[in-house]
C-alpha cells in the first residue's frame, strides 16, 4: 500500500489536506470472507478507518469502517460490470477522515472501461453513506468538484439523505450507479 499526504499541516489535518492510499487486494490486504462466489477483503485505512472489498460476478462492493463493512457500498447490477480505482482519497475533518473519494468505471459494450465517475463517501463513524457522484466525462476538473464538494458538505451531510450528482450528470444512456443500505 502507497500512502501520499498531498498536504499536512503541523498538528492536525484540514479538510484541503488529504491522503491517498492505494491498494492491491492479494498484496495489502486480508481475506475476511472467500466462497465460491465471492470474496472480501480488509485492507488497512488511515486512523482506524479501514476499506472493506468485495469481489462477486465481476461486481465490486467497498465500505468504509474499523471493525466491519457498513453502511453505503457502491453496488451495480448485473446489466455492466465495474470496477473501483483501487485509490482512495481520504479527506479529513482534524485527524479523522470524513470523507473518501474514489473512481469508479463501468465497462461498455466493448469491454472497454469508460471515463467513471467520482464516488464521494461520508465517513462519520457508524455513519457511512454516498453523498454525491461527479461524473469525469461530463465535468471539467472532476476531481477537484469532488473534493469541493466533500470539504464542504461532509460533516452536516445527513445518510437519511439520497446521494446527488454534482456538476453535469451523465449523459450516456445506461450509465447508473446504484447503492444499498
Amino acid at each position: 500500500m502507497v500512502l501520499a499526504i498531498v498536504s499536512l499541516g503541523p498538528n492536525l489535518l484540514s479538510a484541503n489536506d488529504a491522503i491517498i492510499s492505494s491498494y492491491a487486494p492479494n498484496e495489502d490486504c486480508t481475506i475476511v470472507e472467500e466462497t465460491d462466489a465471492l470474496i472480501g477483503y480488509r485492507c488497512p485505512g488511515v486512523f482506524d478507518v479501514d476499506v472493506w472489498l468485495s469481489i462477486s460476478d465481476a461486481q465490486w462492493t467497498v465500505s468504509f469502517h474499523k471493525e466491519r463493512p457498513t453502511g453505503l457500498v457502491l453496488n451495480q447490477g448485473f446489466n455492466r460490470a465495474h470496477h473501483p480505482d483501487l485509490q482512495v482519497e481520504w479527506r479529513f475533518d482534524g485527524n479523522r477522515p470524513m470523507a473518501a473519494l474514489q473512481l469508479w468505471r463501468f465497462y461498455d459494450d466493448a469491454g472497454d472501461l469508460d471515463d467513471g465517475a467520482w464516488v464521494i463517501t461520508k465517513i462519520d463513524d457508524n455513519e457511512v453513506c454516498h453523498m454525491g457522484f461527479v461524473d469525469s466525462l461530463e465535468n471539467e476538473d472532476p476531481l477537484a468538484l469532488a473534493r469541493q464538494f466533500a470539504d464542504a458538505n461532509a460533516r452536516s451531510y445527513s445518510c437519511a439523505d439520497n446521494p446527488v450528482w454534482i456538476g453535469n450528470a451523465p449523459q450516456k444512456s445506461g450509465h447508473t450507479h446504484h447503492t444499498a443500505r
